[in-house]
């Protein structure tokens, strides 16, 4: 089901899944802007809330889980406090990753130097971080990476890409690259972070909601990656 903004993955009870796509914030700065939860607003305008579980980047996309009540945020906080609240992303980062899986785990702070940016660092305010990955296919210039984000901070798997070496692709606040040539030679345009919130799932029910690749991102992964593993696995 599509309204005005995004498509609907799941709408049943308490909760709401919507699928963000690239450019539309996913909650607005000012009265009025649009947004991800204003299109919450208008599927479920009787709702006692509109409670985003995740608040994605405007040019990252993907699944948006909602809490609708009071019944729903108490759940998904208790589900994040037992380490139930399951997330899954992918990302292409620039250059090649060697290991099959494994964990970054460094602190993040403010930027000093940028109020809309993030660094890590271990100044006094810094905040635990925790991000699992798995390499789900490479190419000779990227990389696909899964990723599960342990904790949820701000701008936090492009942090620790970044960091690692292998910033995501389009990412341009943080080393990723804008173009990048293909293994025939062809030059392709990055248009935006190349992340994507893939799947989530409902806190107290089995299944899990998966978001479909969109366009860009499956156009980009075919080029530089041409195999990859599935995600969530």
């Amino acid at each position: 089901m599509r309204v005005i903004g995004a498509t609907v993955l799941f709408d049943a009870d308490d909760w709401v899944v919507l699928d963000k796509p690239a450019g539309l914030l996913t909650t607005p700065r000012a009265k009025g802007e649009a947004s991800l939860v204003g299109v919450a607003q208008r599927l479920r305008p009787k709702s006692a809330h509109w409670h985003p579980l995740s608040r994605l980047d405007a040019s990252v996309t993907g699944a948006v889980l909602f809490a609708l009540s009071d019944w729903a945020i108490a759940t998904a906080a208790a589900a994040k406090e037992a380490g139930e609240y399951q997330r899954w992303y992918a990302g292409l980062v620039g250059g090649a990753v060697g290991e099959a899986a494994g964990e970054w785990s460094w602190r993040i702070e403010d930027d000093p130097k940028d109020r809309t940016r993030r660094r890590c660092g271990e100044g006094p305010a810094s905040v635990e971080a925790l991000t699992r990955w798995t390499r789900l296919g490479a190419g000779e210039r990227a990389t696909a990476l899964g990723f599960v984000p342990v904790t949820g901070r701000t701008h936090q798997i492009r942090l620790h890409a970044a960091k690692a070496g292998v910033a995501l692709l389009g990412d341009v606040a943080y080393g990723g690259a804008r173009r990048l040539t293909s293994a025939t030679g062809a030059v392709l345009a990055v248009p935006r972070v190349m992340l994507h919130a893939r799947a989530v799932r409902v806190p107290g029910r089995p299944s899990v909601v998966t978001s479909p690749w969109p366009d860009d991102f499956a156009a980009l992964q075919s080029a530089l990656v041409p195999t990859m593993g599935p995600w969530p696995p």
